[in-house]
């Protein structure tokens, strides 16, 4: 992943000064902490890309190439289930193998022949599975419609709020104004150098357009980081201006910073829940971007391996003798 180098946004211990204020220790912690989480972030969103790439180019394709197999499987078996020679126990065998291994293919199915075979081998039908996901679903949301009407009642008898508490809310309410007119001063000294209208030369006009743009993006995000670091890439600010920050205004951008790494935070969150639901990881198993894609990798090679052994079994079962012989090893 290609990254763009930025200045250090840290404030440096000055020649004399016993230590960092605990102010200046705080926004350096968070300087830190945010740019870990910008990685993260950036190292998600790439690897969803590449996985999305892979899965459906590499991945998809052997699943269908499976299921093909499987189907031939599957028939061929059932062709097998009246041969001569087959005892009960035998034909049940094949039909407990016909049920384990077409299940998870023959709700894709569009083959009528499949689903015959499948419902004749004692297969669930896939339409009660259906109605048993209706039946959860309607429970879900009874369920639902019970805790939001509880949700009301709690709200509704909370009364009024005591003078302490709305003190303090109106405290908490003047901290945010603050922090959001820190963020806004830093906005506006930028837009003020960087305003491509004021510049005739087109060159010039053309690079502050691009730097506008980072700005107003920045900005509408509420991302002070990333105004602080366009300040320091214009020089509009350097080492001396952030060592020299007043503990008010570390205060205030302390404010920004950390709400802003709350919403990296849930960004990254969601999209971690939502790969962890479309890919099948488990909500405790281990995952990271790197874990993601080794798995896919994995899952591509025992594939492969799995058809390979399938084609083989394949040739293997068109002489009836060897199903009879692999049934004696195929335990129920």
């Amino acid at each position: 992943m290609k990254k763009t180098e930025t200045k250090a946004l840290n404030i440096v211990e000055q020649h004399g000064q016993a230590s960092l204020s605990p102010g200046q220790k705080i926004f350096n912690a968070l300087i830190k902490k945010l740019e870990a989480e910008r990685q993260l972030l950036a190292a998600w969103q790439e690897m969803i890309a590449l996985h999305q790439q892979h899965y459906v180019s590499q991945y998809q394709p052997l699943i269908r190439s499976y299921h093909g197999l499987v189907a031939q499987l599957v028939r061929l078996l059932d062709d097998a289930y009246s041969a001569k020679g087959l005892s009960r126990h035998d034909q049940e065998k094949i039909s407990h193998i016909i049920c384990s291994v077409s299940a998870a293919i023959v709700g894709d199915s569009d083959a009528a022949d499949l689903k015959r075979i499948y419902r004749m081998h004692g297969g669930a039908d896939a339409a009660d599975g259906q109605r048993d996901d209706s039946a959860d679903s309607a429970q879900q949301a009874d369920a639902d419609e019970d805790a939001a009407v509880d949700r009301d009642r709690q709200r509704a008898g909370k009364g009024r709020k005591s003078a302490k508490a709305a003190a303090r809310e109106a405290k908490q309410q003047e901290e945010l104004q603050n922090a959001s007119q820190s963020v806004r001063e830093v906005y506006r000294k930028l837009a003020s150098a960087l305003h491509p209208d004021r510049e005739q030369d087109p060159v010039e006009r053309a690079r502050k357009t691009t730097l506008m743009q980072r700005v107003n993006i920045a900005y509408d995000k509420q991302d002070l980081l990333g105004l602080l670091e366009l300040q320091l890439e214009i020089e509009q600010i350097d080492q001396s201006r952030i060592n020299s920050l007043s503990e008010q205004r570390l205060q205030h951008y302390s404010k920004v910073l950390t709400e802003q790494s709350a919403e990296l935070r849930a960004e990254i969150a969601g999209l971690e829940a939502d790969f962890r639901r479309r890919f099948n990881f488990a909500p405790q198993e281990a995952l990271s971007p790197a874990l993601a894609m080794r798995r896919l990798k994995s899952d591509i090679k025992g594939m492969q391996q799995h058809i390979a052994a399938l084609k083989n079994d394949l040739l293997a079962f068109e002489d009836v003798k060897n199903i009879k012989a692999w049934l004696k090893s195929y335990h129920l």
